[in-house]
């Protein structure tokens, strides 16, 4: 009787033990999530515009270099792009699904890219040239997180 008294209170230890890992657990997480809205509204974020291309087979590399280069000068045209960056795909994991040239623009605020970028006569121009050489096209913006 005494063993089955003590396994009992030897169960109820490990089961609360356990029940306040799992709530310190779920405080932390949700200390976590806290911290990280706080980060979210920081006035040190910029806004990326990651912008992926699927090339048609029948283009160049000519083509897409001319078209890379047309992406480029953009900057030099609006103002509002902070940094642009570029490179090709160099993953070996087969999960890029055609896409190969990967873009990322850098903003400072959502105005800068929907109400000055977007519209801007360069960027439609641009748009417009992509169309014959385009499969398809990825887009993901995102705010940093410093």
């Amino acid at each position: 009787m005494k063993t089955t008294f003590c396994h009992t209170l030897f169960f109820i230890g490990v089961l609360c033990s356990s029940f306040s890992c799992k709530q310190n657990q779920t405080e932390k997480a949700e200390s976590s999530i806290k911290d990280h809205e706080s980060v979210v509204h920081t006035e040190d974020r910029l806004l990326r515009h990651v912008v992926i291309f699927k090339f048609k087979e029948d283009s160049s590399e000519q083509d897409v270099h001319d078209l890379t280069m047309a992406f480029y000068n953009l900057t030099k045209e609006i103002p509002v792009i902070k940094d642009f960056e570029w490179g090709l795909n160099d993953s070996p994991e087969d999960l890029h699904q055609g896409f190969t040239h990967c873009y990322l623009l850098t903003f400072e605020s959502e105005e800068a890219r929907d109400s000055i970028y977007a519209p801007h006569p360069a960027h439609k121009a641009f748009v417009e040239s992509l169309q014959p050489h385009l499969e398809k096209v990825f887009v993901v913006d995102y705010w940093t997180n410093p």
